[in-house]
């Protein structure tokens, strides 16, 4: 018995697995090295299954299909790239508390970016995984891979420049996140530093370098454990309120 596929459904497949694929690729949890490719893969494969039937691309040649392949894997890549946007200012707000608390020195291997990362924002960079998958983000993540079929059909020619750009310019996200959620850290390193200067002052004997960096450590871990509740709470709020912004920059803007 043969079975015949309508080439409009292998075309559709094609493009929509290429956007899916290249949003998994870049998103988090799912684009995380602990995922496995075949796995990424086959899970955008279901999805560009099911996707695929209301498309109707017009491809009327080899390069053009080429092309348009190659559009709809950027497109799905800047929709994963604006997602990990929210997790690279938890990653830099890490960053700067623990360089501030003086657990600069105390780095290991980050498993999701391969580089040298401080303990602390491994623990933050955790800890925001949880809150991701506990607040359904995940599901956001695929809803609006979904809705750019909607808003920008595959098959197109052009790409949304200004979706781009919008996604580019909220890059300054990264920074207002680290700024905002490190601050509490950043005034309390501040108060450590000055009352540790005064005492110096006070009582010169004191070995000022053997004191002060055990000092904050035990201030930053500290913090951490008072303000857990407020952390989660903020990454909650960022993942409900920043993400789908985000994520919908590109046809927002267009």
């Amino acid at each position: 018995m043969n079975v015949e596929v309508p080439l409009d459904f292998v075309l559709g497949f094609a493009l929509a697995l290429a956007r899916v694929l290249g949003a998994l690729m870049f998103a988090p949890i799912f684009g995380h090295e602990a995922v496995p490719l075949r796995v990424r893969v086959a899970l955008a494969a279901a999805l560009a299954w099911f996707v695929a039937p209301s498309l109707a691309p017009a491809i009327v040649d080899t390069a053009a299909f080429g092309l348009a392949v190659a559009r709809e894997a950027v497109i799905g890549a800047s929709i994963g790239f604006a997602a990990s946007i929210v997790f690279s200012g938890f990653a830099l707000m890490g960053e700067l508390a623990a360089v501030q608390g003086g657990l600069g020195a105390a780095a290991v291997i980050d498993p999701t970016s391969g580089a040298n990362s401080v303990v602390l924002t491994t623990l933050i960079g955790t800890i925001a995984a949880l809150v991701f998958l506990a607040t359904g983000s995940h599901h956001e993540v695929l809803r609006a891979v979904f809705d750019s079929f909607r808003e920008i059909p595959p098959g197109e020619i052009g790409l949304p420049a200004r979706g781009f750009a919008e996604i580019a310019h909220a890059g300054t996200l990264v920074f207002e996140l680290a700024v905002r959620i490190a601050a509490p850290f950043t005034v309390a390193m501040l108060a450590s530093n000055v009352a540790v200067g005064v005492l110096g002052r006070a009582i010169p004997q004191l070995n000022l370098i053997s004191l002060q960096l055990p000092a904050q450590i035990g201030l930053t871990l500290l913090l951490v454990f008072l303000t857990a509740g407020l952390l989660v709470e903020a990454f909650a709020a960022s993942f409900s309120e920043d993400l789908p912004a985000l994520m919908s920059a590109l046809w927002r803007a267009s």
